[in-house]
C-alpha cells in the first residue's frame, strides 16, 4: 500500500466508522454510557480523519476546496464568536473543555464537529461518493430503529443492564429518537425513489428503512417531530416543481403522512397498542425565558458573548425562577434548557447566536438558487427538508451529542449538494510544500494529544464510576485517587473524594481497634485531604454551587474544631450567590447555628440564644421559598425546641409532615418531640409510621423498644431490641439494655439515657 493511498484510507474509512457508530455505539463503563464515549470517540476519528486529509493533499500536491467563500466564512465565523465567548466565559475550563460527561457544548467540541462537515465536503473526489456516506448513515439508523421499535415493547435485543427498560435507545431520551427518526425519514424515502430504477435490493432497503423511521415517529409520538413534519412536507409541495417529475406514490405517501401528522399534532393522544412511555422532564419555554432574561440583564459581556459555551446549568442556578421550588423538580439542575436554539443565544450571546443565523439564511439562499440544478433533485431535495426539520426542531428541544452530530453531518452534505463552487490550489513550491507539511505535522501532533487526552479522560470516568459502585471506602477513594490522576480537571471527582474522605475519617474515629495516638493522627490527615480536595473542585469551577454546597457539609460535619463553623457559613453564603433561589444553603445556615447553640448549650446561654435566633431567622428565609421544605420545617422545630418552645415546635413538624408524608427522618423528629414531652402513643404511632417508610431505620426501632419498656410491655420490647442488634451487632449499648430486659430490669438501668443521633436529611447524606 502506498502512503498516499494510507492517507485516502484514513481520511475516507475513519469517516464511514463514524457514520455507523455514532447512531449505535454505548458502553456502560461510565455514567453517561450514550453521550459520552460517542463524543470520544468522535474527537478521535475526526482527528484521524483530518490528517489523512491533510495527508494525501500533501502527496497530490493539490488541494481541492468545495463550497462558497461565504459558506467558510459563516463557519468561521461560529468558530470565532464560540471561541471568543469561551475566552470571556464564566467558566473558561467548562467552555473550552466541556463538563464532566458532557463534552457536546465545549468549544474543541463544536470545533471538531466543524471539520468534521469540512472533511464530508472536501474527502471525496465526486458528489456521487458520498452517496455511500448517507447510505452508511441510514443503514446505522435502520439498526438502531429496528432495536428501538423492539425495545418499546419490551423486547429487549440488547446485552446490559441498563438496557433492559422501554426508554433505552442508542440516541438518547426517546424524544431524541423520535427527532433522529425524523431527520432519516426523507433523505431515506427520496434516495428509494432516486435509486428505484437502477436498484431493486437497494430500493428495497430505503423504503423498509423509511417505514422502521416512520413507526419510530408514530410509536413515540413526539408533538414536535409532528409539527417538523408538517413543516417538511409543506416545504416539500412547495419546492416540487413541475420541471421534475415526481412519482405519484411519493406524493401520495407525503399527503398521507400530512394527514396523520396534523392529526397526531392536535390530537397527541397515543391510541390503543402503542407503548406506554413515560413523559420526558424538561425545562419549560418560559423559564429558559427567564433564565436568559437574568443572565442577559447582569451584564452587557452576557448579551454580546453569552455567559459561555456548556454553561447552562451554571446560569440556570444563578438565574432560574423561585416558582420552580413548588414544582417537584424544585432539585433537580438541568443540564439543558428547552431548547438547543434558545441554549445557545444564552450561553453563545447575540454574537454567537447571529452566526448561526447567518449559516442558515446561507442555506436557504441555496436551497432556492441551487435545488434546480444539476442532477441530483431528489437528493437535494430530500436533504434539503431534513436541514429545515433540523432547524424548526431546535427551536423546541435541545440536542444532546447524537443530535448535534447528525445536524453538522447534514450540514455537510447539505452544502456539498448545492455547491458548484470548486477550488483547486496547487501546492507546486517548495514555499507551497513547506506550509502543507507544516500542517500536517501539526495535525498529527494536535491528533496525538486529542487521542491521548480522550483516552485518560475516559478512563478517568470508569475509574468514577468504579468508585461510586464500590461498598468499601477505602476502595473507593483508592479508585477515585486514580481518576483524578488521569483527569484533574473534573471538580465533580475532586467534590466526591472530599466526602469520601470524610466518610473515612468518621469511620476511623469510631473504630475501637485503633490505638487513640494512631487514631488522631488518621482523622487528620483523612481531614486534611477532605479540605485539599473539596477546595481544589472550587479553584477548577468556582461558580458551580455544588462544589460550596458540598464544602459546607464538608466543614458542617467538623464543628467542634475551631474556626470551622466560619468555613461553613461561608461556603453556605457563597452557595446563595451563585443559586438565591434554592431553600438548600438557608436551611444549611440555619443547621450551622444549631450546631454551635448545642455546643454553647452547657457554656455561654447568651451564645446558644444568639445562634437559635440566627438559625430562626435563616430558617424564616428558607420557608419563604420554599414553604413545604421538610427539612427547614425540621430545623425549625428544633431550634424552637432548644427555645424551650416544645408545642410550637411539634405545631411546625405536623404541619410540615402534611407536604412530606414519606419524609421518615421528619417523622421520626416528631416522635422524638412527643416522647419528651411524654406522649407515649403519639410518639409510638410516629415511630411506627416511620418504620413503614424504612423498616430498617435502627435509631426508630431504639426508641420503639424504649417507649414499649415504659410502657411496662418487655417482650415486646426486647423484640425490638433484638432488632436492632442485628442491624448493629458490634453496639454494646444494646447488648446491655437487653440484659436489662432480661432480668426485669429498666431498659436503660446502669446507662446514661440518651437520644440516638440524628440523621441528616437524605440529600445531604447523598452528597
Amino acid at each position: 500500500m502506498s502512503l498516499l493511498n494510507f492517507f485516502d484510507k484514513l481520511n475516507k474509512i475513519s469517516l464511514y466508522l463514524l457514520l455507523i457508530f455514532i447512531p449505535l455505539l454505548y458502553l456502560p463503563l461510565t455514567q453517561n454510557y450514550l453521550d459520552f464515549p460517542k463524543e470520544i470517540l468522535a474527537q478521535i476519528l475526526i482527528a484521524l480523519s483530518f490528517i489523512g486529509w491533510v495527508g494525501k493533499s500533501s502527496l497530490k500536491g493539490e488541494l481541492i476546496l468545495r463550497g462558497s467563500k461565504i459558506f467558510y466564512f459563516s463557519l468561521f465565523f461560529i468558530i470565532f464568536s464560540l471561541f471568543i465567548s469561551s475566552i470571556f466565559s464564566i467558566s473558561k475550563k467548562s467552555s473550552f473543555l466541556g463538563l464532566s460527561l458532557d463534552y457536546v457544548d465545549s468549544f474543541v467540541n463544536f470545533v471538531l464537529l466543524i471539520l468534521f462537515v469540512f472533511l464530508v465536503i472536501n474527502s471525496f473526489e465526486e458528489k456521487l461518493d458520498v452517496i455511500s456516506l448517507i447510505t452508511t448513515f441510514i443503514i446505522s439508523g435502520f439498526i438502531a430503529g429496528v432495536i428501538n421499535l423492539f425495545q418499546i415493547y419490551k423486547i429487549f435485543l440488547l446485552p446490559g443492564q441498563i438496557t433492559k427498560t422501554i426508554t433505552f435507545n442508542t440516541i438518547g431520551n426517546p424524544n431524541a429518537f423520535s427527532i433522529f427518526s425524523l431527520l432519516l425519514l426523507p433523505i431515506s424515502l427520496f434516495f428509494a425513489f432516486r435509486i428505484k430504477e437502477i436498484s431493486k435490493p437497494f430500493f428495497a432497503l430505503f423504503m423498509i428503512s423509511s417505514l422502521v423511521f416512520f413507526l419510530n415517529i408514530l410509536f413515540l409520538n413526539f408533538k414536535t417531530v409532528w409539527g417538523a413534519l408538517i413543516i417538511t412536507i409543506l416545504f416539500f409541495f412547495t419546492l416540487r416543481t413541475q420541471d421534475k417529475k415526481m412519482s405519484s406514490v411519493l406524493i401520495m405517501l407525503s399527503m398521507l403522512g400530512l394527514i396523520i401528522s396534523v392529526f397526531f399534532y392536535f390530537f397527541s393522544v397515543p391510541l390503543r397498542g402503542f407503548p406506554n412511555l413515560p413523559p420526558e422532564i424538561s425545562l419549560g419555554f418560559i423559564s429558559e425565558i427567564e433564565i436568559i432574561k437574568g443572565a442577559f440583564s447582569n451584564n452587557l459581556k452576557n448579551l454580546i458573548l453569552g455567559t459561555g459555551p456548556a454553561t447552562f446549568i451554571l446560569d440556570y442556578s444563578q438565574y432560574h425562577s423561585p416558582l420552580l421550588n413548588q414544582t417537584i423538580f424544585w432539585g433537580t439542575r438541568f443540564l439543558r434548557g428547552h431548547s438547543a436554539t434558545f441554549d445557545w443565544l444564552l450561553t453563545k450571546g447575540i454574537l454567537g447566536f447571529l452566526g448561526l443565523i447567518f449559516l442558515y439564511l446561507i442555506a436557504f439562499y441555496y436551497l432556492f438558487k441551487n435545488l434546480q440544478k444539476e442532477n441530483f433533485f431528489e437528493i437535494k431535495l430530500g436533504v434539503g427538508l431534513t436541514f429545515i426539520s433540523l432547524i424548526y426542531v431546535s427551536l423546541f428541544y435541545p440536542f444532546n451529542f447524537a443530535l448535534w452530530f447528525s445536524f453538522f453531518f447534514i450540514l455537510g452534505v447539505f452544502f456539498l449538494f448545492f455547491s458548484e463552487k470548486e477550488t483547486k490550489i496547487f501546492v507546486n513550491t517548495s514555499s507551497k510544500t513547506m506550509i502543507l507539511n507544516f500542517i500536517l505535522a501539526i495535525s498529527l501532533f494536535l491528533s496525538i494529544l486529542l487521542i491521548v487526552f480522550n483516552v485518560r479522560w475516559y478512563l478517568a470516568e470508569v475509574n468514577f464510576l468504579k468508585s461510586l459502585n464500590l461498598t468499601d471506602v477505602n476502595k473507593s477513594i483508592e479508585a477515585l485517587e486514580n481518576t483524578v490522576r488521569l483527569n484533574p480537571l473534573i471538580d465533580n471527582y475532586w467534590r466526591n473524594l472530599s466526602q469520601l474522605y470524610l466518610v473515612q475519617a468518621n469511620a476511623i474515629s469510631q473504630d475501637s481497634k485503633i490505638p487513640l495516638e494512631e487514631k488522631r493522627s488518621k482523622v487528620n490527615f483523612a481531614i486534611a485531604k477532605g479540605g485539599e480536595a473539596i477546595n481544589q473542585a472550587i479553584s477548577i469551577e468556582p461558580m458551580n454551587v455544588a462544589n460550596w454546597n458540598v464544602r459546607g457539609f464538608f466543614y458542617q460535619n467538623l464543628i467542634g474544631i475551631e474556626g470551622v463553623e466560619n468555613l461553613a457559613l461561608q461556603s453556605y453564603r457563597r452557595a446563595i450567590q451563585l443559586e438565591p433561589s434554592s431553600p438548600f444553603a438557608f436551611a444549611e445556615i440555619g443547621r450551622v447555628y444549631i450546631l454551635l447553640a448545642q455546643n454553647f448549650s452547657q457554656k455561654d446561654e447568651q451564645k446558644k440564644n444568639e445562634n437559635l435566633n440566627s438559625a430562626i431567622e435563616v430558617l424564616n428565609k428558607a420557608l419563604k421559598l420554599k414553604p413545604d421544605y421538610p427539612v427547614a420545617n425540621y430545623l425549625l422545630a428544633v431550634a424552637l425546641d432548644q427555645q424551650g418552645k416544645l408545642e410550637e415546635a411539634i405545631d411546625k413538624l405536623e404541619k410540615a409532615k402534611v407536604s412530606a408524608p414519606q419524609d421518615f427522618g421528619l417523622r421520626f423528629q416528631l416522635g422524638m418531640l412527643y416522647w419528651r414531652k411524654g406522649d407515649l402513643d403519639k410518639a409510638q404511632a410516629e415511630f411506627e409510621e416511620t418504620l413503614k417508610i424504612n423498616s430498617d431505620y435502627s435509631n426508630a426501632i431504639y426508641m420503639l423498644g424504649l417507649i414499649y419498656d415504659k410502657k411496662g410491655e418487655k417482650e415486646m420490647a426486647k423484640k425490638e431490641f433484638e432488632k436492632v442488634l442485628k442491624l448493629n451487632p458490634e453496639n454494646q449499648e444494646v447488648k446491655k439494655i437487653l440484659e436489662n430486659l432480661e432480668k426485669g430490669l429498666s431498659a436503660l438501668e446502669g446507662l446514661t439515657s440518651k437520644e440516638p443521633q440524628t440523621q441528616l436529611p437524605p440529600e445531604i447524606r447523598k452528597r
